[in-house]
């Protein structure tokens, strides 16, 4: 089978690359596609308001038709997505806490928990983020889709980290050793919280 005759799925992402760059449009839906999930993942675990997350999606996006022809490997198209959404929500963060906007959505939401549980939850949210925030790159992108995406197949994580879907397994149980250990250590977790 030619790879033009193969349905885009099947296609690798270095095909999709260059398919894109000769005007495919087909190639192009395929490429987000086969990254959105991942993407979203990762802009959730910022914990962006929803007008701020669709932002940070949108200029990625944006982000890649711009650059696309720039990327020196086209296979690590998936990396340079999480790199890219990293910085972008790190800038939307940045951004937000200099004038935090009130969401109105969340005013008329009605929250049942107790102080306490809302503080506590809080804290855990915080102290989770700040330990994955601290790990290295692919350890990072892999914390995030597990906490975000936590179904994803090892394919796609690999593809999106920038390791080898053999390396997933391993990958996964090292992050949450290093999580593990960085949330005890923070007084959270076995005893601390």
């Amino acid at each position: 089978m030619r790879v033009a005759d193969q349905p885009y799925g099947e296609v690798s992402t270095g095909e999709l690359v260059k398919r894109a760059l000769g005007d495919d449009g087909a190639a192009w839906e395929a490429l987000i596609d086969r990254f959105a999930v991942r993407v979203h993942a990762v802009v959730r675990s910022h914990g962006l308001s929803p007008h701020d997350a669709q932002d940070a999606e949108q200029t990625v996006w944006s982000n890649l038709a711009e650059h696309l022809s720039r990327i020196r490997t086209p296979e690590s198209v998936g990396p340079w997505l999480a790199t890219t959404t990293q910085r972008e929500c790190g800038k939307l963060r940045r951004l937000a806490r200099r004038a935090p906007p009130t969401d109105p959505e969340r005013l008329d939401a009605a929250d049942h928990r107790s102080p306490e549980a809302i503080a506590m939850a809080a804290e855990r949210d915080r102290l989770v983020r700040r330990a994955i925030a601290s790990l290295r790159e692919p350890d990072r992108t892999v914390a995030v889709l597990e906490l975000e995406a936590p179904r994803s197949p090892a394919a796609d994580i690999a593809e999106f980290a920038g390791v080898e879907p053999s390396a997933v397994p391993a990958v996964r149980r090292r992050v949450r050793r290093r999580l593990q250990r960085l949330l005890v250590e923070q007084g959270y977790g076995r005893g601390g919280g």
